[in-house]
């Protein structure tokens, strides 16, 4: 093989080695954009008064008005995290914050399930999910309470184990899933309702 065809071959695996990089790095950017649409949005809603306002001019936003209002903040303090709540888990959403897993839920009442990815980065979905230790706080933020949750469980469960998702009789819980580092097995955080705030 001749000094040529190596160089070549050198360059074509250094250029392929960039753009696997790149991938990442444009997911994130593009997530980003998504984000800081939907922080737009939310500012301007909860500056509006109740008055009618024109989410349509904030670039990048890919939610109607009333999936706005419906989103959520998740706070744990012990790993700080502080992320968005959308109320519908699809694909998409699951790229840009964390998800309600169950439909029509409502905070403090049953067992209120949030997924999320695991992601690469940190303070980023559930990064640190699996960093929560049992007796840690758990916030979920309304536009007009606080519920706080006290972490009783963390464990690793198979994807397959659902019921950790049902409402138990006379509990109100959250209950918080992500992957494992492999994707194999499910990382679940349950937390019980012991005080809710007025905000």
């Amino acid at each position: 093989m001749t000094k040529n065809v190596k160089k070549v071959i050198g360059i074509a695996f250094l250029l392929i080695g960039m753009v696997f990089l790149s991938i990442p790095i444009y997911h994130e950017w593009s997530q980003g954009k998504e984000v800081r649409a939907l922080e737009n949005a939310l500012s301007l809603i909860s500056e509006s008064d109740g008055k009618n306002i024109d989410l349509s001019k904030i670039e990048n936003l890919s939610f109607t008005e009333d999936e706005v209002v419906e989103v959520l903040e998740l706070e744990i303090p012990s790993i700080d995290l502080k992320q968005y709540v959308l109320n519908k888990t699809t694909e998409e959403n699951l790229t840009i914050a964390l998800t309600q897993i169950k439909d029509k839920q409502t905070p403090g009442v049953g067992n209120f399930t949030i997924a999320g990815h695991r992601g690469y980065r940190p303070n980023r979905h559930f990064n640190r999910l699996s960093e929560v230790e049992i007796g840690d706080e758990v916030l979920l933020h309304t536009p007009n309470r606080i519920y706080i949750y006290k972490v009783f469980s963390t464990k690793v469960i198979e994807p397959t184990d659902v019921a950790i998702l049902d409402d138990q009789e006379g509990k109100t819980e959250i209950t918080l899933i992500t992957c494992t580092i492999t994707g194999e097995r499910r990382v679940a955080v349950k937390g019980e309702l012991i005080e809710t705030l007025d905000q």
